[in-house]
């Protein structure tokens, strides 16, 4: 199965290839077909990988995915779209169909000169100066096998330039839909994120998936941040029991530049992120906040990396998941501190509750210390939701179902607080809320339900 799947993807990049007419020397193709060359000797990984260790990607040759090559979205209508809006959120957005823009869906409120906002395709058809300059840079194919084929057939997703000094004040909101009504479909998606000297904006990435036919996701993005540039990246992750993603999100970082990355995992099959920042430069800060509330038979992988390469830089990670059912997590942290990069600070925090006996979670933080004047530390823990507490909640005359809830919320409120999209901080509220079958009115504060 394993050998039939490579032929097929061959296949698929031969007759990509054919369509490519003139295009096929420009220096993206020739960065594409690098990339395919280190897939046909990597190939996927497996659990014998330490890497991929608790999550071997078997689901990669146990469904016949069809490679989307171009985008149709004639059979998605606008109230399909329409779903998926935040309400009251004023925002540019980015309508992709299984991993290709659509002009028809997407709304991009007019915009200041020399922003771009809009599709890699595109750029590739423009020769933007600045996607010759950044794609494939930082993203590694060499040594992930996912990466490698994303890239080898990168076509289209989201492109997006913000000049030195703007401020974008809409939310750029990233919406996948993959439509699997039909057949099982398996998308590519390439982002390029560039943030100028001293710009802000904010980015929501959101993946949903209609039909019931098996789909697989494989995403990479790559942000590249110059001096002083401040990024927030929220990826909302909400799919359905037929869904499989793997992204890859590598962050650059120059001096002074701030980058808070939020994932939140709240469905799917089988989800694996891989976030990574390089802080390549002074005073550089970065911020990871993840939340992932699953059950069933979910598995989700959070793998994350944020390496200090200088001096004088500070990082804070928190991850935080509720779990389910028979939900299967792994959390896999790693924070590195280089020989250069003197005056580190980093903190990591993984923390889990289980609903169930049968649900398990796999913690793993790691520090890789290679400087001596730094301040560093990680923790994990991982159990059952806290007898002493329950039975204070009780005592005040709270039921167990509503002492339950509390407790969860406040556990979850500490990333989600973070949010600073209150459309989008309330939608994950409210689908929380749903999920543990209270009402809103719940997703409170303990100490305010107490007063």
């Amino acid at each position: 199965m394993a050998g039939e799947l490579i032929n097929n993807i061959l296949s698929n990049f031969y007759e990509f290839e054919n369509k490519l007419n003139g295009s096929r020397l420009s220096a993206v193709h020739t960065i594409r077909k690098d990339a395919l060359d280190k897939f046909k000797l990597i190939g996927f990984p497996t659990a014998k990988n330490e890497e991929w260790k608790f999550s071997n990607p078997g689901f990669v040759h146990n469904h016949n995915f069809e490679l989307s090559l171009n985008g149709n979205d004639e059979k998605i209508t606008q109230e399909i779209v329409n779903q998926y809006k935040f309400e009251n959120l004023d925002e540019h957005l980015l309508v992709f169909v299984n991993g290709f823009y659509s002009a028809r869906l997407s709304d991009v409120k007019p915009k200041k000169r020399h922003i771009i906002i809009g599709s890699f395709a595109e750029a590739i058809e423009r020769n933007s100066v600045e996607l010759l300059a950044y794609f494939g840079k930082f993203a590694d194919y060499n040594n992930n096998g996912f990466s490698a084929l994303n890239t080898a057939f990168a076509q289209d997703g989201a492109f997006i330039l913000i000049p030195d000094g703007t401020v974008v004040e809409r939310p750029i909101r990233l919406l996948f839909i993959t439509d699997a009504r039909e057949q099982s479909v398996l998308t590519m998606p390439r982002n390029l994120i560039i943030a100028g000297e001293c710009s802000q904006f904010k980015i929501v990435e959101t993946s949903h998936t209609i039909g019931s036919q098996p789909c697989f996701n494989n995403v990479v993005s790559e942000i590249v941040m110059d001096f002083s540039s401040n990024v927030e990246y929220y990826n909302i992750q909400n799919n359905n029991e037929n869904s499989y993603y793997v992204g890859t999100t590598q962050v650059s970082q120059q001096r002074g530049s701030i980058f808070t990355g939020t994932t939140i995992t709240l469905k799917g099959n089988y989800i694996r992120n891989n976030l990574n920042s390089l802080l390549d430069a002074e005073a550089c800060e970065t911020n990871y906040n993840g939340l992932y509330f699953v059950g069933g038979n979910s598995f989700v992988d959070n793998h994350t990396l944020i390496d200090h390469a200088k001096p004088n830089c500070n990082s804070n990670e928190v991850y935080k998941g509720i779990l389910n059912d028979k939900a299967n997590v792994v959390f896999n942290g790693k924070i590195i501190v280089r020989p250069d990069a003197q005056k580190t600070n980093a903190f990591q925090t993984n923390r889990n509750i289980l609903l169930t006996d049968d649900a398990k979670i796999h913690t793993k933080p790691q520090l890789e210390i290679f400087a001596d004047d730094v301040k560093c530390s990680h923790g994990a823990t991982s159990g059952y939701l806290d007898r002493d507490s329950l039975f204070y909640l009780r005592s005040r005359g709270i039921g167990e179902e509503m002492a339950k809830t509390l407790l969860l919320n406040a556990f979850a409120s500490e990333v989600l607080e973070k949010i600073n999209i209150a459309e989008l901080r309330d939608m994950v509220k409210s689908y929380i809320a749903n999920k543990l079958i209270q009402d809103d009115v719940y997703f409170c504060d303990v100490l305010d339900q107490l007063k």
